[in-house]
């Protein structure tokens, strides 16, 4: 097994403030040493640059302050001199005792980056540390190869037991030799972490330790590990070898910028809420547990930021707000279904309406609101019951009344129902016991409904107006309850609508010379897009700019209840 002389030696724990013994080598080969004897300066007294003498007795950069002397042969070394442990230093030879004596070091052994100083990463301890005898100007001592092994830790969070390297120059010892990320100047800034080795030529193998245990060794990838052991490796010839990697990885560490996101919502459009949050796959907490958002005073905005996400990642993500323990998703009309963000820098969102790419549009004054429904297709369980979001789920439901002469069909009628969006449903029997609620078996009849969020669906009406307004439904459907409206032929044939196909908006004509009409539109599925109530004059300007291309109707029924249905596709 080849030997190797280690820059780094053991590691003992003991405290910083005890100074430890060493003894500086240089090998005079080759050289006519000066009349002038061989010294070594360096930054002994303020190794920090930070005008903090961590070796008060010691010079500072003096060419002629620390003499060696010939030890044997032509190795010269000093008197065993106290330095100060876990610190390294720069350092240089001088042939004589002035700066014109000193030593060309080769670039391989320098600190680097313009710095062109040698450097030695002394360890603490309280035995005599003696360094091996580099060649004056070289790289090695007389006979040895240089081996620089360098690894970054950019990646990787670094242990607070440091970062080694075991390998087959130091017997496999995962706590022996510390690796440094000094970066000149008394600097520890850098984030690759360096030692420096000097081995006979010939193989020689290693592993980076972030840590000082084997537990903490680097897994080694196939492309650059060089046995069945999963070691890295090099073969030495007789030029310093410089060896840099990625930690745990093969070639170098490819840092991802990191941005940061504010996530605005505006719910406006909500009646009320206990608390909003974003979610998405990209996220802490991912689509399960959500990031909790903040409300903006005084608004009805919350607004909420993500940390140091991975630049370029395309972020998806959807708000859901909570009420009466029950949390709804928005519905997104994208692709994926999610919002989505292509991260290029630090991104404040605007405070979209929940469920659109647009503003919210002011909320209409309070209404009152008449619900029925019609359960001819069920067995009844008893009362029936109104379950609307804003007045705190199940246990504040409303006991809905028959309706006269029609025992099938239950309503009640609230006041002041809030302003915005509305999310109820019916219950055959008592509200509070699972299973009693709307289900909605059939998929094709879903339009009017949004999902829960707990695997169920409830109805949602967009309000519009403050105008009194009847909701009527069939329990488990979208259908309407429409046996006191008839379509009539004097609305249908004074009733226009154009242009047609639309791409940017749509005007409905009335000649039935009645005095105001509900406009209602809904998309294929029946579900509700828009409804304009009790509109008194003879045309109508509807946008269709926010609508996806397809077949939409267009129902007016007017102040006589007649009513008509016109087919609208939007290019």
């Amino acid at each position: 097994m080849k030997k190797l002389l280690l820059m780094s030696f053991a590691f003992a724990a003991m405290t910083s403030a005890f100074a430890r013994p060493v003894k500086i080598k240089v090998d005079m080969t080759g050289q006519t040493v000066s009349g002038n004897g061989v010294h070594v300066a360096g930054n002994f007294k303020d190794v920090n640059y930070d005008n903090t003498d961590e070796n008060a007795t010691l010079p500072n950069w003096n060419p002629s302050g620390i003499a060696l002397t010939l030890e044997s042969g032509n190795i010269y070394s000093s008197a065993v001199i106290d330095l100060k442990g876990d610190l390294v230093y720069e350092f240089k030879f001088i042939n004589g005792n002035d700066w014109p004596g000193e030593e060309s070091i080769p670039a391989a052994s320098q600190v680097g980056g313009g710095n062109s100083n040698r450097w030695m990463y002394i360890p603490e301890g309280t035995d005599t540390l003696s360094l091996p005898a580099i060649l004056f100007s070289g790289t090695a001592p007389s006979g040895k190869t240089l081996l620089r092994l360098k690894v970054d830790m950019a990646l990787a969070t670094v242990s607070s037991k440091g970062v080694h390297v075991a390998g087959s120059f130091q017997g496999w010892s995962p706590n022996t030799t510390k690796m440094v990320n000094y970066s000149g100047s008394g600097k520890f800034e850098s984030t690759v972490y360096q030692t420096m080795a000097f081995a006979d030529s010939g193989e020689v193998k290693w592993k980076f330790i972030n840590g000082d245990s084997w537990d903490n060794a680097e897994s080694v990838p196939a492309e650059c590990k060089v046995d069945n052991d999963g070691n890295r490796g090099v073969t030495l010839g007789t030029n310093p070898e410089t060896y840099m990697a990625c930690y745990s990885k093969c070639g170098v560490c490819v840092v991802v910028p990191k941005f940061n996101i504010t996530f605005n919502v505006d719910v406006e459009s909500i009646c009320g809420v206990d608390s909003v949050d974003v979610a998405g796959g990209l996220l802490d907490g991912s689509w399960g547990a959500g990031n909790k958002m903040t409300q903006v005073t005084g608004t009805n905005k919350w607004t909420g930021s993500q940390m140091a996400i991975d630049s370029g990642s395309t972020v998806q993500f959807k708000y859901r707000f909570y009420k009466g323990g029950v949390q709804t998703w928005e519905q997104i009309a994208t692709s994926s279904g999610n919002r989505e963000l292509k991260l290029t820098s630090d991104t404040i969102l605007d405070a979209n309406c929940f469920g659109s790419f647009t503003a919210c549009n002011p909320r209409p004054d309070p209404q009152t609101i008449t619900f029925k429904t019609d359960l001819s297709n069920e067995v009844p369980k008893g009362d029936v019951f109104l379950v609307v979001d804003y007045l705190g789920g199940k246990n504040a439901a409303i006991k809905m009344d028959p309706v006269p002469g029609n025992p099938a069909q239950f309503q009640t009628t609230v006041s002041n129902v809030c302003n915005g969006t509305i999310i109820f449903y019916f219950t055959n029997g008592s509200a509070t016991v699972d299973g009693n609620e709307e289900t909605f078996p059939n998929a094709e009849d879903r339009g009017c409904t949004k999902p829960n969020g707990v695997g169920g669906y409830q109805r949602e009406f967009v309000r519009t107006s403050g105008n009194p307004q009847t909701l009527a439904y069939i329990f488990n459907s979208c259908q309407t309850i429409t046996t006191s409206v008839k379509e009539n032929n004097l609305l249908a044939t004074n009733m226009k609508v154009y242009p047609n196909p639309s791409n940017s908006f749509t005007v409905v004509e009335f000649n039935d010379n009645a005095t105001s009409h509900t406009v209602t539109v809904m998309d294929i599925t029946g579900r509700v897009i828009r409804t304009i109530n009790n509109y008194e004059y003879n045309a109508l300007r509807i946008s269709t700019e926010e609508l996806n291309a397809g077949t939409y109707f267009i129902q007016a029924i007017n102040n006589n209840n007649q009513k008509a249905t016109i087919k609208l596709m939007v290019d």
